[in-house]
């Protein structure tokens, strides 16, 4: 697959340019992004955040937990996690910090790696309950489906980290979850919600599946009930209306790099032992196999991939310049993660070839050639 063109045609035959924020590498294709003079919401929201009265902020979340606390022995919030630094952080300073007792949701996601089921073990050794929804055949051949029309390989499980977890805090009569980083606003996407302490419940379909509605196809051989982690239904509503849905990052200035350190410190994170193909480092998203090659969809779709994410957020951390970001990206962004290609032939259940009959199918023509 050769690398991106500086610009692309449309229909009309119009040149529209392919350009990059003025600040950092988010790409004017990203879905949902829109720019200011030249800089992307990502860069521009970073910015506000900085203005933001952190410790009014905290004391606002100290009081919400004072009124759902429980009482002993009673779980008082889920937390949706995956044995990585930032659910394991937000876990751990919601139990030692703010004195909760947390009920942790466990989605598996496809492709597992031996480091991620080694991070989660970890994790549950250091103190944490853990209730876990196992990624069955039927999501494996739902996920199929998503991979073969639109380009979707781990879609069942983007919506079983939103959906799985309501539905279990209202089997608990658990009022309160909490998320990690409303990423929206915080990456580059939709701007509407990024001031709000609460998001409405109403929106959760459209928020999980990134505007790609979950629909399970009749010709799919799997009973229904295998999905009601994956799907919200209309009845279900009236039971979560008194649910309060967080964030930690509106509460506290969300710094991947300070989740880390806490949580190697206390909950016994672990790094991969080797570098992912089209990874910058070897701490993120080491948990599954299936997430390079999302990345390596989202290239060939819009022209950016994870190290153009992952560069991006390093810049408007002051951790990396524009120019060093710009020397990674070129050197990880359009690799494909060739390591794992029999894997997903077996996920899947498919050859080679038909494997990258669909990469085709999917690439962005506009882009490249």
């Amino acid at each position: 697959m050769k690398k991106i063109k500086n610009f692309y045609l449309i229909k009309n035959k119009s040149k529209i340019h392919f350009f990059r924020c003025n600040k950092c590498l988010v790409t004017s294709t990203r879905p949902r992004v829109t720019f200011k003079n030249g800089i992307c919401t990502a860069c521009l929201n970073f910015e506000e955040r900085k203005k933001i009265d952190w410790n009014k902020r905290y004391k606002i979340l100290k009081k919400l937990c004072d009124k759902f606390r429980g009482r002993k022995g009673e779980y008082d919030v889920v937390v949706p996690v995956g044995g990585g630094k930032d659910s394991s952080y937000v876990a751990w300073r919601l139990k030692h910090s703010l004195k909760m007792n947390p009920l942790c949701v466990f989605c598996e996601p496809p492709l597992m790696t031996k480091i991620g089921e080694e991070n989660l073990k970890n994790f549950e050794k250091s103190g944490f309950d853990v209730l876990k929804i196992p990624h069955i055949e039927s999501f494996k051949n739902l996920n199929k489906y998503y991979f073969e029309k639109y380009g979707l390989p781990q879609h069942v499980w983007l919506s079983a980290i939103k959906i799985a977890p309501l539905k279990i805090a209202s089997i608990f009569n658990i009022k309160l979850i909490m998320w990690g980083e409303e990423g929206e606003s915080m990456y580059g996407g939709l701007n509407k919600k990024r001031n709000n302490m609460l998001f409405n419940i109403k929106d959760i379909p459209a928020y999980c599946q990134n505007k790609t509605p979950l629909i399970i196809p009749k010709n799919l051989k799997s009973k229904e009930s295998e999905f009601t982690n994956l799907v919200l239904k209309k009845n279900e509503f009236s039971k979560l209306k008194n649910l309060k849905m967080l964030h930690w990052s509106f509460f506290e200035k969300w710094d991947e790099n300070k989740h880390m350190i806490l949580a190697k410190k206390f909950c016994g994170l672990k790094d991969a032992s080797v570098k992912e193909k089209n990874a910058i480092n070897k701490h993120s998203h080491t948990d599954q196999k299936m997430f390079a090659l999302h990345m390596y969809l989202a290239y060939l779709k819009y022209g950016f991939s994870r190290a153009t994410s992952d560069t991006s957020i390093e810049i408007r951390h002051g951790r990396l310049t524009k120019n060093q970001a710009i020397k990674i990206t070129k050197k990880y962004d359009h690799l494909f993660p060739k390591e794992y290609l029999k894997d997903y032939c077996r996920y899947f259940n498919i050859s080679k070839k038909n494997f990258f009959s669909i990469l085709l199918k999917h690439t962005n023509k506009n882009l490249f050639e």
